[in-house]
């Protein structure tokens, strides 16, 4: 396996740990740390490792992802917004979103 292989199977690894020690220093700060925490459980399912959700209150989710090193959590806000359902809207939605943006709204 040449070196470069080897990178690119640790790479997300490696941006997971950088990562996670931003939002470790920015702990508090929920307007910074959220949208990194949402990034690194998909970098964390790219590594193989089980991330979760789980409801704990009205206002808040506790988010988790279970490192080697044992599970990490954090509290980020619910969604406001109800819940409008499945079906063939979210591919619609998605799709004009999509057209927009790349028609340069």
């Amino acid at each position: 396996m040449k070196s470069n292989d080897m990178l690119q199977g640790k790479l997300p690894k490696i941006i997971l740990a950088e990562m996670l020690i931003i939002i470790a220093d920015n702990d508090e700060n929920h307007e910074v740390r959220d949208p990194l925490i949402v990034n690194a459980m998909s970098l964390a399912l790219q590594c193989g490792y089980e991330v979760g959700f789980a409801a704990v209150c009205l206002d808040w989710m506790m988010v988790m992802i279970e490192l080697p090193t044992g599970q990490v959590s954090w509290s980020i806000p619910r969604h406001t917004k109800l819940w409008d359902g499945f079906g063939d809207t979210k591919v619609l939605r998605i799709v004009s979103f999509a057209g927009a943006v790349l028609r340069g709204l």
